[in-house]
């Protein structure tokens, strides 16, 4: 009798434990998940400045690309192409930001939310394939333009390739840059959206 009295307050007590063990992994859990969706908030909050510094440079590239190649005299198929070609930068970079303004990482659906950064972090990975020949295309109908409007001996012609060619180098490098950053960042979310799967 003694023994199966002690036998019932160990399993009482073991079951106890294990309660008290359940509800501490419930709170790490908790905490854990918490913790996973304030870096994805945060590495969010860098994807959006990234894009948003894009915009900024669109909005002004637009503008101002459009009134100098109009005061230089250059064709006006090469002026519009060139403006439609940033307008349609600028739209496309737009979307993928409002795309992004509408998650919700606090109470959101996980897989909804996966499935927008995947859609996003997508977009930049084809959008080089897009870049790259455009601005190859672009550069050479910007040489032909000035050489046919200016001359091939003249200072302004060779200064202004050069100095083309310097600026698409520079603003090349700091859209991959910005571009790399925007994947690294998505691709980070989808593995920390992944995390919380798992411990769900």
């Amino acid at each position: 009798m003694e023994n199966n009295t002690l036998i019932s307050q160990e399993l009482e007590e073991m079951r106890s434990q294990i309660g008290i063990l359940k509800e501490k992994l419930e709170k790490q859990n908790i905490i854990n998940g918490q913790h996973i969706r304030k870096s994805m908030k945060s590495n969010m909050s860098e994807i959006n400045k990234t894009i948003l510094g894009a915009i900024i440079g669109g909005a002004f590239a637009l503008p101002y690309c459009t009134w100098f190649f109009c005061s230089q005299g250059l064709s006006p198929a090469f002026v519009i192409s060139t403006a439609v070609m940033l307008a349609t930068c600028l739209i496309l970079t737009i979307m993928q930001r409002v795309k992004l303004n509408r998650l919700d990482f606090s109470q959101g659906n996980l897989m909804e939310v996966a499935k927008r950064i995947y859609e996003v972090k997508k977009h930049y990975q084809d959008w080089k394939w897009i870049a790259f020949p455009l601005i190859t295309i672009w550069i050479a109908w910007l040489m032909y333009e000035m050489i046919n409007r200016f001359g091939l001996e003249e200072p302004t012609t060779i200064g202004f390739c050069i100095g083309a060619i310097v600026g698409v180098i520079i603003g090349g490098f700091i859209g991959m840059k910005m571009n790399r950053k925007v994947i690294d960042k998505a691709g980070e979310i989808l593995e920390q959206i992944e995390e919380l799967q798992k411990g769900e």
